[in-house]
Parts: structure tokens; C-alpha cells; sequence
């Protein structure tokens, strides 16, 4: 199974800030980045993508870049394009020019595009993104999260992948609205962040 050496997200810290989480400390958030880190790039490494594919990959509400800068680090040739409103209620401090700055100090720049926007917004099912990323956005959606589940379905390609991690409070009426619009949804079955956080791996989106 492929994984970045597991000093990467220590020697990030050290240079690039990628902020604290609303309900915790600063060294809290940073030990959530370390398993967020673990995480992903287990589920990147079970996915039918080599390390070297020149990916297109959409980061869904990509906060302060941390994991659109995993995507660059694990897939070395990828194009990857963050979007956020940079006011949603996870992150303190949210900011477009802190999340730009972060990917220039890792040397990402040339391959990490970070704009405002959000899954409500229009033209990114245009770009035919080979995968989707996502951590800790969707529940602060409230209800709305249902609708963004299909939005992202009908934006994904038939070979596309979304890699989905957030708290799901209601994982039962989730999964529900999930398989109706995704014709594979895998949890992921690691250690644990929290009970209510789960890493989904969903594909084969129904039109």
C-alpha cells in the first residue's frame, strides 16, 4: 500500500499554517491533520490511480489547502483546483490568500489552483475531474448536504472517484442518500478520529 513517509505532515507544520479547527486548540487540529493524512493517503493508495497519473483532482471546500497540498504531495503530476467560500464554520480564519500562500511555501503553486467557490456553484462539471476530494465540509451544510451528494454525482465521469471525509451525525439517512445517487459507496475502515467521522470512497455515479 503506497503512503507518504510519515514525516510529511510533521515537517509541513513547521512551515506552512494550515489553521485550528472551530471546538479546538491548535495542537489539536494538528493531530487531526496527522490522521487525516494517514487516512487519505491509505485510501489513494487502494484507489485504481498510479501516483503518476496526470490527475485533475477538485478539492471541495479546501479551507487553508491542507488536503489539496496531500493531493499534490501523494500524486506528484496531478492539477489539482481547491474551491471554498473561505467563511464556512469549520475553520477559524479562513482566507483565499493564507490557503495560496501555504501551497507557494510547500512549492505547490504550479499545480494547485485555489478559488472561491462551492459545490452550488456552476462550470466545474465542465472540467471532468478524475477525483474528488473532501474532509470535515459537508455537515456544516445542514440539509443542504443532500442536494451537494447529487450535485457531485452528476459532476463526476463514469471512472471518477470521490473521497469523502466528514462528521455524519444521521450515517443511516446519509448512506440512504448516497447509494441513490452513487452506485458504490465503500466506508473505510481504520482507526477512528471521532464516532461520528467516517472516510467514504464513493464511485460509479447514477446520472
Amino acid at each position: 500500500m503506497n503512503q507518504m513517509p510519515s514525516t510529511a505532515t510533521s515537517e509541513w507544520k513547521k512551515v506552512a499554517d494550515f489553521g485550528t479547527y472551530h471546538h479546538s486548540t491548535h495542537r489539536g487540529s494538528e493531530k487531526i491533520r496527522e490522521k487525516v493524512n494517514i487516512l487519505f493517503t491509505e485510501v489513494f493508495g487502494d484507489l485504481p490511480f498510479a501516483r503518476d497519473d496526470k490527475l485533475k483532482i477538485l478539492d471541495v471546500g479546501c479551507g487553508l489547502g491542507f488536503l489539496s497540498c496531500l493531493c499534490a504531495e501523494y500524486y506528484p503530476k496531478a492539477k489539482i483546483t481547491g474551491i471554498d467560500t473561505f467563511e464556512h464554520a469549520s475553520l477559524k480564519g479562513p482566507s483565499l490568500t493564507k490557503a495560496k500562500n501555504n501551497a507557494k511555501i510547500l512549492e505547490f503553486s504550479e499545480r494547485i489552483r485555489f478559488q472561491k467557490g462551492d459545490v452550488f456553484s456552476s462550470g466545474y462539471s465542465k472540467e471532468k475531474y478524475d477525483l474528488f476530494v473532501s474532509n470535515l465540509v459537508f455537515h456544516n451544510l445542514g440539509r443542504r448536504r443532500i442536494n451537494a451528494y447529487e450535485i457531485l454525482a452528476h459532476w463526476m465521469t463514469p471512472k471518477s472517484y470521490l473521497v469523502l471525509g466528514d462528521l455524519f451525525f444521521d450515517y443511516k439517512t446519509d448512506f440512504r442518500r448516497l447509494t441513490s445517487h452513487f452506485g458504490n459507496v465503500e466506508k473505510v475502515n481504520r482507526f477512528n478520529i471521532g464516532v461520528q467521522y467516517k472516510i467514504l470512497v464513493l464511485s460509479d455515479p447514477k446520472k
